[in-house]
């Protein structure tokens, strides 16, 4: 029963992303991710009250801000122009300067050293995300049920026997609802590699040309 109703929500998603996109223009792109977020927000809240298992994040519990996060080519340019909107300039450079270092960092490492290294989210503000109405879907996925667990993987980021604490239910929605909405972005000729977010994010802060060549059907980052 229950992977009948994600299949089906895999094919409303993927049906309404590609559907809100239209032409594939700047604001329609945009407009379909925050409303991909909406209502990935709404189902997760309407299926929280029908599962057992407690979450245990709170605000200003950050452990998992400094691990990878994936995000896909839309998510970053939604995120860059929110920043945009938002930000006092002092907070804009403060982020460019942040989203610099950590690509520099990630020049540096292998993506094996990479899964197992803690890095700062760039949005990472006095232990909040900065861009939090805008964050990934990866971000919101994540539903904790062992803070502990969490606790010890920030401070062991190398051992992979640390239990998975994420609640089974939530993360399986959120990855049915996000695989559609890429599938979605993909059906119109974009770009849907999965990006490291502290890679990336300084190429769509610094420079407009990265969205045009998403637009225009290329590889939107290096």
């Amino acid at each position: 029963m229950f992977q009948e109703q994600l299949k089906a929500a895999f094919e409303n998603e993927r049906g309404l992303v590609a559907k809100e996109c239209g032409k594939a223009g700047d604001t329609e792109l945009q407009t379909a991710t925050v409303n991909f977020y909406k209502r990935l927000d709404e189902t997760i809240t309407g299926a929280s009250v029908h599962v057992e298992q407690g979450v245990q994040c709170k605000t200003g519990c950050s452990y998992c801000c400094h691990f990878k996060v994936d995000v896909s080519a839309n998510e970053v340019f939604a995120i860059s122009d929110y920043m945009s909107k938002t930000c006092s300039a002092e907070q804009f450079d403060r982020l460019v300067e942040s989203a610099k270092n950590n690509k520099k960092e990630m020049a540096m490492l292998s993506l094996s050293k990479r899964i197992v290294t803690n890095v700062a989210c760039p949005l990472l503000v006095d232990g909040q995300c900065s861009a939090y109405e805008m964050r990934p879907a990866m971000c919101r996925k994540i539903h904790s049920t062992n803070v502990d667990a969490c606790k010890h993987s920030y401070e062991n980021p190398e051992d992979s026997n640390i239990e998975n604490a994420e609640h089974p239910v939530l993360a399986a929605i959120t990855m049915t609802m996000l695989t559609a909405a890429r599938d979605g972005f993909k059906s119109l000729k974009l770009d849907d590699t999965v990006y490291d977010l502290s890679e990336v994010l300084i190429y769509a802060l610094e420079d407009n040309k990265y969205k045009k060549r998403w637009l225009n059907g290329k590889k939107a980052f290096p």
